[in-house]
């Protein structure tokens, strides 16, 4: 899973109301809690062999970033799952974790199958969202269908949410065997590669790919000087904008550039376009 700096910003508790009532008067649509502003919460369900059955009224972070997968260590133990060890990487570290199959996943509309999880310790996560978390997953569970996130109306809709204003290509890349999302953002021409992340609330740059003469060292900043910075993405000038300057992390993340949350764009609503590889959006 890629975890990112969109975690260190200080949070305080939120609560979460039952869902399932919702999701099953809409079948194309999955309501959703959003935590802080920006943390997509929705209910779900594991199917386990043997006299457990299925386990519901799970709490699950949507995770665009997320490659792969994340099982709670509460619930795998729920589960009686476990698999083989292996190596995880975290933003600041590298730890070992267990990899495990989860054979049936229903979150509404979403039905998967065989997903390749990992299991790890989300008590931090927990603390910083105030909520409890039972798992997190990525793009791999919506098998490559066109859908929308509204954030307005805390829904993820199958399909397309309707007209959108802006548009832009985007990059799907794998690891471990799932998708994730990559944007190209020019900044004073210069091409960028950043993942869109839906567990971040920030547009941030990772330390080691910023050229040090755009950084805003005044004051202990460290961010990009916006009024020296010219920001395109797709058909959209992003005028103003601020981007913070991180720490580079681990694993298939240093790859890339950097982050970017929706919400740090303010877009209240964003759509996957698998067929035309682009995402589209409105920021009102």
């Amino acid at each position: 899973m890629l975890r990112r700096a969109g975690y260190l910003v200080l949070l305080v508790a939120a609560t979460l109301m039952p869902l399932r009532a919702q999701c099953e008067r809409r079948p194309d649509e999955i309501p959703f809690k959003l935590v802080q502003g920006f943390g997509i919460i929705v209910q779900g369900e594991v199917g386990v062999q043997g006299e457990i059955g299925r386990i519901s009224n799970l709490n699950i972070l949507l995770d665009t970033g997320a490659v792969p997968g994340v099982l709670s260590v509460r619930l795998a133990r729920q589960m009686g799952v476990s698999g083989s060890v292996g190596s995880f990487d975290l933003v600041k570290e590298r730890i070992q974790a267990e990899y495990v199959t989860v054979d049936d996943l229903q979150i509404g509309w979403i039905h998967a199958k065989h997903r390749a999880m990992v299991i790890t310790d989300l008590h931090e996560l927990e603390q910083l969202l105030g909520v409890r978390i039972d798992a997190v997953v990525g793009l791999d569970v919506f098998g490559g269908q066109n859908f929308g996130i509204d954030y307005k109306h805390r829904k993820i809709k199958l399909g397309s949410l309707g007209i959108t204003r802006h548009v832009t290509p985007i990059e799907i890349r794998t690891a471990a065997e799932a998708p994730y999302c990559v944007l190209p953002i020019a900044i004073n021409g210069q091409q960028f590669h950043i993942l869109l992340d839906t567990a971040s609330n920030q547009f941030a740059l990772f330390q080691g790919h910023t050229p040090r003469h755009v950084i805003d060292s005044s004051r202990n900043l460290r961010t990009l000087a916006p009024q020296t910075m010219q920001f395109v993405m797709g058909d959209m000038a992003l005028n103003n904008q601020i981007a913070n300057v991180t720490q580079e992390p681990h694993g298939k993340l240093g790859e890339l550039d950097g982050v970017l949350g929706p919400t740090a764009l303010h877009m209240s609503r964003i759509e996957f376009d698998w067929e035309h590889q682009c995402l589209r959006w409105d920021n009102e």
